[in-house]
């Protein structure tokens, strides 16, 4: 084992605290030995050493073990690799008190959990943020067109599945993903010119709570904005529907007309379905 001598010189300490100047002078002759401020680094014997402390806290060099052994899983921030001439260990790296040890340990872990849940969050192969809204992608057209109590023959489901179920008929729509458009849907297609040249009266679902009726039974439930979630085709509860229009205003200027509220859009009347996936 071999040392070589560190110090940090006062006037390289004055220029920048973090400068340590090694001082590669040989010992001097006249026996005074190094300047009070260095310290010997340890020069360990090829790869059979490893430096380590003694019970005073010195540092000094450790024969490490023959053969091959499989390395401890040391502490990222409070552990040490050491030997002791016979295995390989991990030993705490410095003498702090066990709150400050255990701190150093919390924030290992908390490192370690970042990592898992990152790699789970890559593994779902989805991008981060929300989901695609729906877009318009034709109308459902029947002979008659549908009331308010939407209904697909085929399956039998009346009301917002019956609409999923005829919007997944309908050519150029989802057979798996369509579904009757909400009045949202409709402003995103706008927003994004998915829109035809125009969109004929149709069917759109719309809950809005603003017209209603002490006579609806029951009332203050949105139920009369698409009558009860277009499952009854009737007008006695007084309950109505809401429509779109996808044409020109008097503006000049294509335009979203919304019609609903009582005597607008009976649930009795008949009109096709938006349909969005």
């Amino acid at each position: 084992m071999s040392t070589q001598k560190i110090c940090s010189r006062p006037t390289a300490w004055m220029l920048a605290p973090l400068l340590v100047v090694a001082c590669d002078q040989p010992r001097p002759s006249d026996g005074g030995g190094w300047p009070g401020d260095s310290y010997a680094r340890y020069m360990c014997n090829g790869f059979e050493q490893v430096l380590s402390t003694d019970g005073s806290g010195q540092l000094i060099c450790k024969d490490l073990p023959p053969g091959a052994e499989a390395l401890p899983d040391c502490k990222k921030y409070s552990q040490a690799l050491t030997s002791d001439g016979k295995k390989m260990f991990c030993t705490n790296r410095n003498k702090e008190a066990q709150t400050t040890r255990d701190a150093l340990d919390n924030l290992e872990q908390s490192e370690i959990l970042i990592k898992e849940y990152a790699t789970k969050i890559n593994s779902l192969g989805t991008p981060l943020g929300p989901a695609p809204r729906a877009v318009y992608c034709g109308q459902f057209v029947g002979s008659p067109n549908p009331n308010g109590g939407l209904y697909d023959p085929a399956t039998g489901v009346t009301g917002i599945r019956g609409a999923t179920e005829l919007c997944r008929k309908v050519a150029g729509c989802s057979a798996t993903t369509a579904k009757m458009c909400t009045v949202y849907d409709l402003y995103h297609s706008a927003a994004l010119n998915k829109l035809p040249a125009t969109v004929t009266q149709s069917w759109v679902f719309m809950a809005s709570w603003q017209h209603n009726d002490p006579a609806q039974v029951p009332t203050a439930s949105g139920l009369a904005d698409n009558c009860a979630s277009f499952t009854y085709p009737l007008d006695d509860k007084r309950w109505y529907g809401t429509t779109v229009e996808w044409k020109d205003a008097p503006s000049g200027h294509k335009a979203l007309h919304f019609a609903s509220g009582p005597g607008v859009v009976a649930c009795s009347s008949r009109f096709p379905v938006a349909c969005c996936n």
